[in-house]
């Protein structure tokens, strides 16, 4: 596929798309799902992982990795709590931002999320509401409304995300 045809089907421009492409961005999750969703794969497919199990029954957090995508720079470092390439209805893994590192965004995609904050503190913004999120906290929401953290430059969180498809 031509990156034009991937920007179209996914909803993302060509240059974003470069950039992630290339290196230049890591991209938050939202952007992730729309690319999966616009390649007709599991998200899990732009992570390396040894697991190949389709039946996966248990995973311990000694064999989870840290990762930023095949390729990719500072903004959000993942963990991926259910590795695998088969389609799951629900994708968990961990999220770590750091806020020196991390442009606040709005993004959108299929499917409902649920975040579970286990570090740090941090402001939500869902739609046209912004929530403050403290430690312990959950949101749970429609994924289709504008979402994201809102970090400032000193912050660092770290938080469950589960999405659905």
């Amino acid at each position: 596929m031509t990156l034009g045809q991937v920007s179209e089907l996914a909803g993302l421009s060509k240059g974003l798309l470069s950039k992630v492409e290339n290196c230049v961005v890591s991209p938050p999750i939202a952007t992730l799902v729309k690319l999966a969703d616009a390649l007709d794969v599991p998200i899990g497919e732009f992570f390396e992982t040894e697991n190949q199990d389709n039946q996966l029954v248990f995973f311990p957090k000694s064999k989870r990795k840290p990762t930023r995508g095949r390729r990719s720079s500072l903004n959000y470092v993942y963990e991926l709590l259910a590795p695998g390439r088969r389609r799951h209805d629900m994708e968990p893994m961990i999220v770590t931002i750091n806020g020196k590192n991390h442009k606040f965004a709005l993004q959108d995609h299929t499917g409902e999320q649920f975040v579970y904050l286990l570090e740090g503190d941090m402001d939500y913004v869902v739609g046209d509401k912004t929530y403050q999120v403290r430690t312990g906290d959950v949101l749970y929401f429609d994924a289709r409304h504008p979402h994201g953290p809102k970090l400032q430059q000193q912050q660092k969180v770290r938080y469950i995300v589960v999405l659905s498809r």
